[in-house]
């Protein structure tokens, strides 16, 4: 059995990526619940918190290395980027565009580790598992 010690340091920067916008993201939806009337519309705020909870996982899977990544890091990018386009909708607000950089920071990150394959099909790892 082969144990990799280390995640590699794209799997660490692209990890703290995610935590980074899961953090701002938690930030962001105390922000909205504060100032209340459009920012709290329950479509968005669902997809602050779909993206913060996406990104903790994919944090703990790559800080482990862990083989079965793929699929979460592209789970990750989608999400991310729809969290960024509805934070663009509140224009003039520093905290909600600071939320949508993070967000589309985290995404491309996301999606450099997430090989194209033919098919699209992601991951290697326990095929008869997915």
């Amino acid at each position: 059995m082969v144990h990799k010690e280390h995640p590699g340091k794209a799997f660490q920067d692209t990890a703290r990526g995610a935590q980074s916008c899961q953090s701002i993201c938690v930030e962001s939806i105390q922000h909205c619940l504060e100032l209340g009337g459009s920012h709290v519309e329950p479509s968005h705020m669902r997809l602050m918190q779909d993206c913060a909870d996406i990104c903790e996982t994919t944090a703990m899977f790559l800080l482990r290395g862990s083989p079965e990544h793929r699929q979460i890091t592209a789970a990750c990018a989608a999400i991310c980027e729809l969290c960024a386009r509805s934070c663009d909708k509140f224009a003039g607000d520093p905290q909600m565009k600071a939320c949508a950089d993070e967000c589309r920071h985290c995404a491309e990150a996301c999606q450099k580790l997430v090989p194209q394959q033919p098919g699209g099909t992601a991951g290697t790892g326990h095929r008869g598992v997915l």
